[in-house]
């Protein structure tokens, strides 16, 4: 069986030079909430800033989508 998955929040990215992270939570959706809820509780990104989730062709797994600017180069060499 093969799945389609809609990715036009990926290809709606802003263009311009700024390096983009994306992060994919993909499993059952409590999974997906909870894993969510605990990258909230660690500061790595607020729950509003992901996308809903959304069923991936199977009736337990969901994607939900965070893109937000990565860390600059010269911290990341750090």
């Amino acid at each position: 069986m093969t799945t389609s998955l809609n990715l036009d929040i990926l290809r709606a990215i802003p263009a311009g030079n700024q390096e983009q992270l994306k992060v994919v939570l993909m499993g059952e959706l409590d999974a997906v909430l909870r894993t969510q809820d605990f990258l909230a509780v660690v500061k790595f990104a607020d729950k509003k800033f992901w996308s809903n989730p959304q069923p991936i062709g199977t009736s337990s797994e969901y994607i939900s989508v965070l893109i937000r600017k990565s860390a600059s180069k010269a911290v990341a060499a750090i």
